[in-house]
């Protein structure tokens, strides 16, 4: 059966609209240029996420809008559940917060965040009874491995792999049962870069490669052996993973830097390039979901970039350190 591409002509419409009102690299850089932090928000004061919000309150705010956002997308497209891919991150979050704290037998709720596609507080009612409804079940069985796994090990770090995992699976199937392609490229590439930058994570380690078996996601480009494999070669096997990705021209820079010692944000800082890559081939396609999708991509660098730097000018960065950091989420 074949889909009907004018079924989201509307949504495809208002979110070009929307994306004129986004904050542009031009206002950040304006931002950046102020003398302090006060300055800097006043600046980006007049920008509709920021109305009536005071300069200490912006991470409030850039949670606020991007929850308006997502409600604002789900209704223009009749309830697709696109958004959903962009929010389960914000679950494995949550999930992971819970069962750190449930260890440390601590009150850790101030942490939690608001734009999943569950509240905390079925989020908790439905862990504590084991039984999922709101919560995915692949999200909530992960939760409670994690949990008798943090119990057994204390290793924290077990938490993030088991979860993260989960949120990648739920992602996948959910692209796919929207049957877009653009999103199964957009999951699909974050698990392989998600894979290769854990596998570079595990070689600064000094991680033995029987350790780290059955740490890789499935259901990106490369077969989690592969990625095995790759790990084992150290970082000429990183190499060979970007080649099979078809990254490598984005992070070529990235693996020399790397075996010379450089700090793992040289390769974080290439994946914003790698997404950008991808989005702009929506750019294309009138209409359908893909504007849709490629919007909820630029609300998502939008915040992030926002963040960077309202947050360096409070910590009192150098306005070049700032503007080299920018550069790299816009992809320049």
């Amino acid at each position: 059966m074949e889909k009907d591409d004018t079924k989201y002509l509307h949504a495809a419409a208002r979110v070009h609209s929307l994306e004129n009102q986004l904050i542009s690299q031009q206002d950040l850089l304006k931002a950046i240029e102020a003398a302090n932090a006060e300055d800097a928000f006043k600046s980006l004061a007049g920008k509709e996420m920021f109305r009536d919000v005071t300069a200490g309150d912006y991470e409030a705010a850039f949670e606020r809008d991007l929850l308006r956002t997502y409600q604002l997308l789900e209704n223009i497209t009749e309830q697709s559940e696109v958004t959903y891919v962009f929010r389960y991150p914000a679950d494995g979050h949550n999930l992971k917060v819970y069962v750190k704290a449930k260890l440390a037998d601590g009150e850790f709720g101030h942490l939690y965040k608001k734009t999943g596609t569950f509240t905390p507080e079925q989020m908790e009612a439905e862990l504590a009874a084991k039984r999922f409804e709101k919560v995915p079940p692949v999200l909530g069985e992960a939760a409670l491995e994690a949990e008798d796994q943090l119990a057994k090990t204390r290793d924290s770090q077990i938490v993030d792999i088991i979860i993260d995992k989960a949120v990648l699976t739920l992602m996948k199937q959910k692209a796919e049962e929207l049957d877009n392609r653009l999103l199964i490229e957009y999951v699909e590439s974050k698990i392989d870069l998600i894979n290769i930058e854990t596998a570079v994570r595990l070689i600064r380690m000094k991680k033995d490669a029987y350790e780290v078996r059955r740490i890789f996601a499935e259901g990106g480009t490369i077969d989690p052996r592969d990625i095995d494999e790759g790990y084992s070669a150290g970082y000429e096997g990183i190499s060979r993973l970007l080649d099979k990705a078809g990254k490598r021209r984005r992070m070529e820079k990235s693996v020399p830097a790397l075996r010379h010692g450089e700090p793992l944000t040289v390769f974080e800082q290439n994946l914003d390039g790698c997404f950008k890559d991808l989005f702009d081939k929506a750019k294309v396609i009138p209409f359908g979901l893909e504007p849709v999708i490629a919007f909820l991509y630029l609300k998502e660098r939008e915040i992030r970039a926002a963040r960077l730097v309202l947050v360096s000018k409070v910590f009192g960065l150098p306005k070049e350190q700032i503007v080299e950091r920018l550069r790299y989420i816009y992809a320049d």
